[in-house]
């Protein structure tokens, strides 16, 4: 398979600093318009639905970032060992780590979703979420824990990207499905009366194109990190290496979102 290498930034030759800002710009404003799924749920619901459900959904933002923070510090790690076989001009180990991150993170997506789904109740309970708004926000916060295998997959990918140099296109996917996201907003908002859960799936399927769009533009762009069929399946050495390096950034994500639902709680 030839490497086409034109849809990837050599970080290793030019003006360092130049560099650093073609790569890390694009992050900056991602990071941005990654805050912007919550907000603007909480706007149009706010809006169209009422005081109650806005409250509804601001109150379950924590347990959002929770996850957020799960799926990008799990999928940061795993993209570590891409870079690095990246890097030494691997590329049979780029694709295998490629491979074998979508394996593990298929595998995690479910047990957080079923984990995220099981402990919910007591969470929102524990967190003194108050009853009138209650319904709301469980029907609003369990359609995106459903959702939790768009959101890691979407991070995986736009993470290989980042892994090889390439942070644009996450960027501009990021920013279409922003886009997006509003447009299905006030279409299961205002004309399906979904309520909150409509705010919710509206997230999911938003951050499920993303992930699929990514998907796709790495298929057609970027062969040094397309698998081979024999590849596809999971390999203990890379699954150490990448669990070792993807759990521990999963923590220390988890480590600074539980520290705000504690503030909920106590507050």
């Amino acid at each position: 398979m030839s490497e086409n290498k034109s849809s990837v930034l050599n970080m290793t030759t030019g003006n360092p600093v130049s560099l650093i800002l073609k790569f890390t710009l694009p992050l900056l404003v991602g990071n941005i318009f990654q805050q912007l799924y919550n907000m603007v749920d909480t706007i149009i619901v706010g809006n169209f639905v009422g005081t109650t459900a806005l409250a509804a959904v601001g109150s379950t933002g924590t347990i959002m970032f929770m996850l957020f923070s799960l799926s990008v510090g799990l999928t940061s790690g795993f993209t570590v060992l891409t870079s690095q076989r990246f890097g030494a001009d691997d590329y049979e180990g780029t694709r295998r780590s490629f491979s074998n991150g979508v394996i593990l993170s298929m595998i995690i997506s479910i047990l957080l979703t079923i984990g995220s789904l099981l402990v919910l109740n007591p969470v929102l309970q524990m967190m003194n979420t108050p009853s009138d708004m209650y319904s709301d926000a469980y029907n609003y916060i369990s359609v995106i824990c459903l959702g939790t295998i768009a959101s890691v997959f979407y991070n995986l990918f736009s993470s290989y990207l980042r892994a090889i140099g390439n942070s644009k296109i996450p960027l501009y996917v990021l920013v279409f499905s922003s886009i997006l996201n509003v447009i299905l907003d006030l279409l299961f908002i205002i004309v399906f009366k979904m309520g909150t859960a409509g705010a919710a799936w509206a997230t999911d399927i938003a951050q499920g194109i993303s992930a699929i769009l990514c998907l796709i533009y790495i298929y057609k762009n970027v062969p040094i990190l397309v698998p081979t069929k024999e590849m596809w399946k999971l390999d203990m050495d890379y699954s150490k290496r990448q669990l070792s390096i993807g759990l521990p950034m999963c923590v220390q994500f988890a480590i600074t979102a539980s520290g705000t639902m504690i503030m909920q709680t106590t507050y």
